[in-house]
């Protein structure tokens, strides 16, 4: 069957983004706003907001319940942005959605002259999908920012998160922490609760007078809150709340997002718990099951193949912490594309003192950087790259050189892991 959904995609996909609420608003009002009935979690954040969506989902599904997730950018296909329960929508139902959206489109450009973007169009078609599908709970990531971010539309969450905050999108969201801070902490509602993430202290001072502001209780997750008890290259072991609990995602950033799901699944459990079963089991058992592809996923074992979406300063930062803790006396062998718009020299920075070889190549996406301009940036850095005519043709290579020992990474944006391929 040919789906006709694709092609709206492709001519929504040409608008481009447009911050702002009023376009998703409207279009919301033609659809009879179905966020409305949803029970969300809202979170916002620089990093983190899909790994610690990733497992508080977990935990909420081992408590007995239907987990709507709405997540962008995807890995898999485009399907995977709307999940329920971590099944992907149907093809069907996505052409049945997209279809209601056309014509609730074709009636707000009559009535207001406005047409929405894509991602407004993918957020109308969560809310109608999860509140068809009756969920318990629906977790919303917001696309960019917080205030203007067209999830902000929802008027009342449950309980919002802040995942851990650093620099991105400067252009839009600002130039300092404090002013990205702001914009993040735009999701923030009057009287409802927020999780906040560890973070610096400018950022918490930020979140934590926005929700004095609003009297929204805020629950702070600090190093102080988990003991680490073993990190390796494959997971971790840590305690919280004197319960001991295992990840197999790895770095010692996943602990704190498994902490700052824990802190919502707990708060949750108090605000909207009705089957009373968001029990230590639950807990437990949601951090141990839960996986999360391109976030230090591992592909293979010999060598030794992780992907990775860092796609900005701070993911690159932690990257490499992992990397250095963990395989310090290794060859590391990198492929790498990024795209333009991002700060990719202060990733560069962190990452290619650990490297040996990097691998390089342009992203399939109109904001993918050239090989070439890339390998000029590395180049600069006092090392050399190899140049390849695509993500799988990076892969061929890199295995080709790499030892049984060795380390092959791929990193730098999430964009190009749906094309790519790494046979186990």
């Amino acid at each position: 069957m040919n789906y006709h959904y694709y092609k709206t995609i492709e001519t929504l996909s040409k608008k481009g983004s447009i911050p702002g609420l009023e376009s998703i608003g409207r279009l919301l009002d033609e659809l009879h706003h179905p966020e409305r009935q949803l029970k969300i979690i809202h979170i916002a954040g620089t990093n983190g907001k899909g790994s610690i969506f990733a497992f508080l989902s977990s935990i909420l599904q081992e408590g007995g319940y239907r987990v709507g997730r709405y997540i962008s950018p995807t890995i898999q296909c485009y399907e995977e942005r709307f999940q329920i329960n971590g099944s992907y929508i149907e093809k069907e139902k996505l052409e049945k959605y997209y279809s209601m959206i056309e014509s609730a489109m074709e009636r707000m450009e009559a009535k207001y002259g406005l047409s929405p973007t894509l991602f407004e169009v993918e957020t109308a078609i969560s809310f109608l999908y999860f509140a068809e599908e009756q969920v318990d709970f629906a977790l919303i990531e917001t696309g960019m920012g917080g205030t203007m971010d067209a999830t902000n539309i929802i008027e009342h969450p449950l309980l919002t998160v802040i995942s851990s905050i650093s620099f991105d999108h400067k252009a839009v969201l600002g130039d300092t922490l404090e002013e990205i801070a702001s914009q993040k902490a735009g999701i923030l509602k009057k009287g409802v609760p927020v999780v906040l993430s560890e973070n610096p202290q400018n950022v918490k001072k930020v979140i934590e007078k926005r929700a004095s502001e609003l009297q929204s209780p805020c629950f702070s997750v600090s190093e102080k809150d988990y003991i680490i008890i073993e990190e390796n290259e494959k997971g971790s072991h840590f305690k919280w709340n004197e319960m001991s609990f295992t990840t197999r995602l790895p770095g010692r950033h996943q602990i704190s997002n498994a902490v700052t799901a824990l802190e919502a699944a707990k708060q949750l459990k108090l605000l909207w718990d009705p089957k009373n079963s968001l029990s230590e089991k639950a807990l437990f058992s949601g951090i141990e099951k839960t996986v999360w592809p391109g976030r230090l996923e591992l592909l293979r074992e010999k060598p030794l193949f992780y992907r990775d979406g860092a796609h900005n300063p701070d993911a690159a930062w932690k990257l490499a912490q992992f990397l250095e803790k963990h395989f310090t006396n290794k060859k590391i062998i990198y492929i790498m594309g990024v795209l333009k718009d991002k700060e990719y020299e202060k990733m560069l920075q962190y990452l290619l003192p650990l490297g040996s070889n990097v691998y390089v190549f342009r992203p399939r996406n109109e904001r993918g950087l050239s090989e070439k301009q890339l390998a000029k940036a590395i180049y600069e850095f006092g090392k050399e790259a190899v140049i390849c005519s695509d993500v799988n043709d990076a892969v061929r290579k890199a295995l080709a050189e790499a030892s049984e020992e060795d380390v092959i990474v791929a990193c730098g944006s999430l964009s190009f892991m749906e094309d790519m391929e790494v046979a186990k």
